[in-house]
């Protein structure tokens, strides 16, 4: 027995176990099951062959000739599959082909198909109609809907155009060319290749899985070859030969495979490579993030910086649970609500899967429509519906440790339809679990903000109360000595001034605590500090003038706008220089100055100095300078420093002091400076 009759029945069994694996599927479509005839076709063409070199006869002969007639049929009928669908090439084609088919097959029936003549007409059938099936295929790539699906497409081509061109060699000896079977090991190559081409939907996977079938195939060749040169050289020991070759190969596959591997991440898969950079360093950014509108700009400043999305939203479950809001997005605007009811196919999806991708939807949806399953085709359609008009390429769940869904991340890249890979996705899901990390940070953030504040009105309600009493008392004294009718004019006027005098002191009292009460309201307006700081000045400068105290007033030019209401950063610089003045008493120098720093929160931020000569801040009291009802004076309410503290704060600033007894004081206000891509901004 030859090699060739050898390698024939191997192939032949791996050609039909290939076809088979394919026609197995649960869920077959028309190019499976043309795969599977054409797979079919080539392992009978083998078998035949086969047995024509076991068993000499013209039966046999006969047999293998009319089933390489059917194998330009199989392949029209595969590659064809992928054609438009009522393409009228492709019926011309197959019009040709069965005309050829039937003339050739009569061919093998008469005593002519021995002869070179019919072995010559059966090969350039085989090659014209083989490479015109290809030819229709590389035409429908060139019309297909996303790069992606034409680069599919035309890799599919370049397969099937490598395993024919291997199938064809297998031709020659109908012509009398009798070369070694070389190609049969390649034939099952870039056959088993297009039958994961159909499997495979991915482009990526597709490229992956050429590499490594690439660096097998070389091996495998290399490996041949040496055992191949040392028989030659040495003659026998084909044992102790092939164990050497077998050795060599194994030095030689890891860092041979790892050199390919290499090559094809750096040229085929780079993108991805930059996308998952981009998105692991989004994750770092998101872990920091408390603030649920920083958190959703963050997220969403950094999938547009990836160059990979063109649309991103970010849906919220609302408080009363019956929706999803928006929250924020790059790109087109999205519906700004998503009712529970329409979103239940998309959160059941989720709830199952963690993500959702409107191509492998559609891809389904087309699947159960060709099954004749409608109840489940018409889910999928809502879904697509759905996710189309989110503009989400993919929806990712935002959900709880504990299984919460809180809310909806949608990506998309409307340059291509198929934009992401399973891997780039399940990128985007790490993403998407982060943020709701992050969320759920916030959430815990908040409630431990409101804790404290409730915890600080608490305290202050103490303080409040013994602030109150003390003039309550004054006033109730007062007003008994006025029922006195032996009361004289004169005392009672005097009395009276005393009753007003402590009413307005409560007055004081109760706004400064109303004030340090109220939480701060967001989105402020752009304001200029220097502006600021010439107003105040102007409001104080009466008081300033009686009180003796020079003024120094040091403005930087070309500062930044801040974020703050000006009411409340004057009333902030009220409180600073107003304790400037009480602490120094008649005289003294107060000194404002403004400038920009870049130190505050990662961007540039605007300080604010305010500096006496008075005899500073004696250590002992510094650390609890800013808690309420804390002060040095006699009839101080210790709120201007805990109110003018909280309005900073809420402003996104901080506010410092720096003092030594003897020395004076310095108060530091930093605000953030607002930057141009800023809401408020904008």
């Amino acid at each position: 027995m030859d090699l060739r009759t050898q390698t024939s029945l191997t192939a032949a069994l791996l050609a039909i176990a290939i076809a088979t694996s394919v026609l197995l599927r649960s869920r077959k479509r028309r190019t499976h099951r043309a795969f599977g005839l054409f797979g079919l076709n080539i392992g009978f063409w083998y078998l035949t062959t086969f047995l024509a070199g076991v068993v000499h006869s013209p039966i046999t002969r006969r047999l293998n000739l009319m089933v390489g007639v059917f194998l330009p049929l199989a392949a029209i009928s595969f590659f064809g599959a992928f054609a438009e669908p009522g393409s009228q090439r492709a019926r011309k084609l197959n019009r040709a082909a069965l005309f050829s088919a039937a003339v050739l097959l009569v061919a093998t029936l008469t005593p002519l198909y021995k002869s070179i003549f019919v072995g010559t007409a059966l090969f350039l059938n085989v090659f014209v109609f083989v490479f015109a099936s290809l030819y229709l295929l590389w035409e429908r790539s060139a019309a297909a809907r996303s790069r992606f699906e034409r680069a599919r497409l035309r890799f599919l081509g370049l397969v099937g155009a490598l395993a024919c061109s291997f199938t064809i060699l297998e031709y020659l000896p109908l012509v009398g060319l009798d070369l070694p079977p070389v190609g049969t090991v390649l034939v099952l190559v870039f056959l088993y290749v297009l039958a994961q081409s159909i499997a495979r939907e991915r482009l990526l996977d597709l490229y992956e899985l050429a590499g490594r079938l690439a660096v097998l195939t070389v091996l495998a060749f290399a490996l041949a070859a040496v055992l191949w040169a040392l028989v030659m050289a040495t003659g026998g020991q084909f044992f102790l030969h092939g164990v050497v070759s077998a050795l060599v190969m194994l030095v030689l596959f890891d860092p041979v495979r790892d050199k390919v591997e290499q090559m094809i991440s750096q040229v085929l898969l780079r993108e991805r490579h930059d996308f998952e950079r981009t998105l692991t360093d989004l994750k770092g950014r998101i872990a920091h993030v408390l603030e649920v509108e920083d958190l959703v700009k963050t997220l969403l400043d950094g999938l547009e910086l990836s160059g990979r999305v063109t649309h991103a939203s970010v849906y919220l479950l609302g408080p009363e649970r019956l929706r999803f809001e928006l929250h924020g997005h790059v790109g087109a605007a999205p519906p700004e609500r998503l009712e529970i009811g329409p979103a239940r196919p998309l959160t059941a999806r989720l709830d199952s899967g963690g993500a959702v991708v409107l191509e492998w939807v559609e891809r389904e949806l087309e699947e159960r429509r060709e099954l004749g399953e409608d109840r489940e085709a018409e889910t999928l359609y809502e879904l697509s519906q759905t996710m189309e008009a989110l503009l989400a390429g993919v929806a990712l769940g935002i959900r709880s440790t504990a299984g919460e869904l809180y809310g909806l991340l949608c990506v998309r890249d409307e340059r291509v339809r198929d934009a992401f890979s399973p891997e780039e996705v399940q990128l985007l899901r790490a993403v998407a679990n982060q943020a709701a990390v992050a969320l759920e940070n916030s959430r815990l953030y908040l409630d431990m903000k409101e804790r404290d504040r409730l915890a600080s009105l608490g305290e202050m309600a103490a303080g409040l109360a013994h602030e109150i009493r003390n003039p309550l008392g004054a006033i109730k004294a007062s007003a008994q000595y006025l029922e006195d009718p032996e009361t004289g004019a004169s005392e009672g006027r005097e009395f009276l001034d005393i009753i007003v005098e402590e009413v307005d002191r409560l007055d004081h009292v109760v706004g400064s605590f109303l004030d340090y009460a109220r939480p701060g309201r967001g989105n402020a307006p752009p304001l200029d500090v220097n502006v600021a700081v010439e107003r105040t000045l102007q409001i104080l400068g009466p008081e300033l003038s009686s009180a003796e105290t020079e003024v120094v007033c040091e403005l930087a030019p070309g500062l930044p706008m801040v974020a703050i209401e000006g009411v409340r950063l004057r009333q902030v610089l009220i409180n600073l220089v107003q304790n400037s003045v009480q602490a120094m008493g008649a005289g003294g120098r107060v000194t404002l100055c403004t400038r920009a720093t870049q130190a505050h929160a990662g961007r540039g931020s605007v300080e604010i100095q305010v500096e006496d000569t008075g005899p500073g801040i004696d250590e002992s009291v510094r650390d609890t300078l800013f808690l309420p009802f804390v002060t040095t004076r006699e009839r101080g309410t210790g709120l201007g420093l805990a109110v003018s503290q909280r309005l900073v704060t809420a402003a996104g600033g901080l506010i410092q002091v720096r003092s030594r007894s003897g020395w004076g004081t310095t108060f530091v206000v930093r605000l953030p400076a607002v930057r141009a891509s800023d809401p408020q901004n904008a």
